[in-house]
């Protein structure tokens, strides 16, 4: 009688083993780009959520709400803007709960003018080659040397006051802070724990100078005079009770510091 030995010899095993690790390899990383794609999906949803119900409060009250617990922006010592979260101590009305990251759980960033009347809400996502900013705003600027964002990459509690400085000097630290829409210098927070705000240190030239070559950056001519900037409280340096300084952009996108006498 003959017994056939069939049986996996070493190298076969070592081939067989080698081809199911290559496949699990393939899998594993298709399932993680799934998973980021599945997360940037739902911030991106939430933050067109939180937009429009941000709208509809302003609707009825004629103003944005404020973040919660929020830190000041402040331009010569004076406020500007707000600044933190938009979490379960804010309500609005058209929302039953307010969303949060799928992966960190941190409520979106929000950050209002001082008259509530402009704001920007902010996520990072990370299904890219580099993580990015992803912004949501009806924001204008003034004066691109002056505060181009009303959204840091910044922690309440490191600040409590974030003073931008007039000039665009390296060293200040504030000016490495902006954050741009689909920008990856500064984001509004990473996905390592502890998921804190980050800023690479990159120079505020070089941020702006990428900024403008981004089809989102909004240009600086939403204002065409010292009026219109004062009454959109938007003024730079107040000269006196009646007398404002301010930057424009001219018609040959220069930027220039006027001033005016309401």
């Amino acid at each position: 009688m003959k017994y056939s030995n069939k049986a996996f010899t070493f190298v076969e095993l070592i081939i067989v083993v080698t081809i199911m690790t290559i496949l699990w390899g393939i899998w594993f990383s298709s399932y993680i780009s799934y998973l980021w794609d599945s997360r940037d999906s739902q911030r991106k949803s939430d933050i067109s959520q939180v937009s429009s119900s941000l709208k509809i409060y302003k609707q009825k009250r004629w103003y944005y709400a404020l973040p919660w617990d929020y830190f000041n922006i402040t331009y010569s010592w004076t406020t500007v803007a707000y600044q933190w979260e938009l979490n379960t101590n804010v309500r609005l009305d058209s929302l039953e709960r307010l969303p949060s990251d799928p992966k960190t759980k941190w409520y979106y960033t929000y950050a209002t003018t001082k008259n509530k009347q402009e704001f920007q809400i902010a996520s990072s996502l990370e299904n890219e080659e580099k993580n990015i900013a992803l912004l949501e705003w009806n924001y204008k600027s003034v004066s691109k040397n002056i505060l181009p964002t009303i959204m840091f990459a910044a922690n309440t509690p490191t600040w409590n006051n974030l003073e931008i400085k007039e000039w665009t000097t390296e060293g200040d630290l504030a000016r490495k802070l902006f954050v741009f829409n689909n920008q990856s210098h500064n984001l509004v927070y990473t996905f390592e724990e502890p998921y804190s705000p980050k800023s690479d240190d990159t120079s505020f030239d070089l941020l702006l100078l990428e900024a403008e070559s981004n089809s989102n950056f909004w240009p600086n001519s939403d204002y065409r005079n010292c009026v219109e900037i004062v009454e959109a409280w938007k003024l730079i340096l107040p000269l006196s009770a009646t007398s404002f300084e301010y930057q424009i952009v001219t018609d040959t996108w220069e930027l220039v510091n006027t001033w005016c006498t309401l």
